[in-house]
């Protein structure tokens, strides 16, 4: 990894660090949550309910994050979060400590915590790019996926430690101590206003507009969104992990875990071995191979007739899906000016929330007409033919050279604003 970001930038190295604890202790409490909600009530909906009012709540604060990120004091809002987290975490606490836990507290702090969980996550993603300077968006772009990678692998894993040991109530409480350092990582940093704070601010409606008039003007971040959306609404193996366990390889509920890690180990090893991502001359041509590598290990994966070559190509799609997700997202903040930062990256967030959800449901459809390992193979097929399409319909990705300094970003801003 190329760490040269974190180096020269004291205010980075601060928000990447209160960025990873605060993944780790939100993985904490979503596998705390899971398993409290299971034991109670035994009913995998009410879990499933759980989930969706969480959902519910993280749309709804990404957009109107968007919002707020683009006017107000970004460090504040990550502040708010933090601290309603803090709560959060601590009331669950009370809760599975008390000798009658109720459901409905676990329904009402979700659904509270998605909202403003949405509006920080969205401020953070705004306020990193103006935190280096340009030539070093790549790596910090790669730097920021990494603390990703590590909330989803060892949040989870940590929670579960927990839970079996000291157990529920210990788990949220070290989840709220956890959350309570991010603030402090945060608080010695300065304001962290956008550009154009102190001018007169759109509506929200107007201002939500404006964001998507961006994106349709800009041909590299609309680009960008495309190429993604190719990827997470037919590449989804993750959704027939279950029946492929059971009907292709012959396993159980052990070898849903076993395929549902193959690519974060993928993932891992890209990670820590992406400092060439940022030395790229054709930054565009990469991603729409790395998407295209993508879907070409579904396929493989679903053709795979023995599981270890299954979780070989798991693996390397694990590989290429994070390179593309380190791509797109130092694409997004290089082309998008500062006061659209906040809109931009809700409107990205909230796709890469949706988009595999209904990719889950279509895989889903499928596999009862063709067969699940059939439904992961074309899927697979389906997200190369998309990623090529992309790259016809959208040559100025394809051509874009890193080298050239481009004003891509401030011209399709006036273009979007006056269409």
């Amino acid at each position: 990894m190329d760490l040269t970001p974190i180096r020269r930038s004291r205010a980075l190295a601060l928000v990447l660090a209160a960025r990873i604890l605060s993944l780790l202790c939100i993985g904490l409490t979503s596998v705390g949550v899971v398993v409290q909600v299971y034991g109670q009530s035994r009913s995998s909906t009410q879990v499933a309910a759980v989930s969706l009012v969480l959902g519910t709540g993280l749309l709804a604060g990404l957009l109107v994050g968007g919002i707020l990120a683009d006017r107000q004091n970004r460090k504040r809002l990550i502040m708010v979060g933090s601290c309603w987290a803090v709560v959060t975490f601590a009331a669950l606490s009370f809760n599975a400590a008390s000798d009658h836990p109720q459901l409905w507290v676990i329904y009402l702090l979700g659904g509270l915590f998605g909202l403003t969980e949405g509006v920080a996550e969205t401020a953070m993603t705004a306020v990193v790019p103006s935190l280096v300077s340009e030539e070093l968006l790549p790596a910090t772009g790669a730097l920021i996926t990494v603390t990703t990678t590590i909330g989803a692998i060892a949040g989870p894993v940590l929670g579960g430690l927990l839970i079996a040991g000291p157990g529920l109530a210990t788990t949220f409480a070290v989840a709220a101590a956890g959350t309570a350092v991010t603030m402090l990582c945060l608080a010695g940093l300065g304001p962290m206003p956008p550009e154009g704070a102190d001018e007169e601010q759109p509506g929200p409606l107007d201002a939500l507009r404006e964001g998507f008039a961006f994106v349709r003007g800009s041909r590299i971040v609309g680009a960008v969104l495309v190429v993604d959306l190719c990827a997470a609404l037919f590449a989804t193996p993750a959704a027939l992990f279950p029946q492929l366990a059971e009907q292709r390889f012959g396993g159980g509920p052990e070898l849903v875990g076993i395929l549902t890690t193959a690519p974060m180990v993928g993932a891992t090893l890209a990670s820590v071995t992406s400092g060439w991502t940022g030395r790229l001359g054709s930054p565009g041509r990469v991603l729409f191979a790395a998407v295209a590598a993508f879907g070409l290990a579904c396929m493989a994966f679903g053709l795979s007739p023995l599981l270890g070559f299954g979780l070989f190509f798991l693996a390397l799609g694990g590989m290429a899906d994070t390179i593309s997700e380190i791509l797109r997202r130092t694409l997004l903040m290089q082309h998008t000016p500062d006061r659209l930062q906040g809109r931009v990256g809700s409107l990205w967030l909230a796709q890469a929330m949706t988009a595999p959800a209904l990719g889950g449901v279509l895989a889903g459809l499928g596999a009862s007409f063709l067969g699940p390992a059939t439904t992961v193979a074309v899927g697979g097929a389906v997200c190369v033919v998309g990623a090529g399409l992309v790259a016809l319909f959208y040559p100025e990705l394809w051509r874009l050279d890193a080298q050239l300094k481009t004003s891509d970003g401030a011209s399709a801003a006036e273009a979007g604003a006056a269409g």
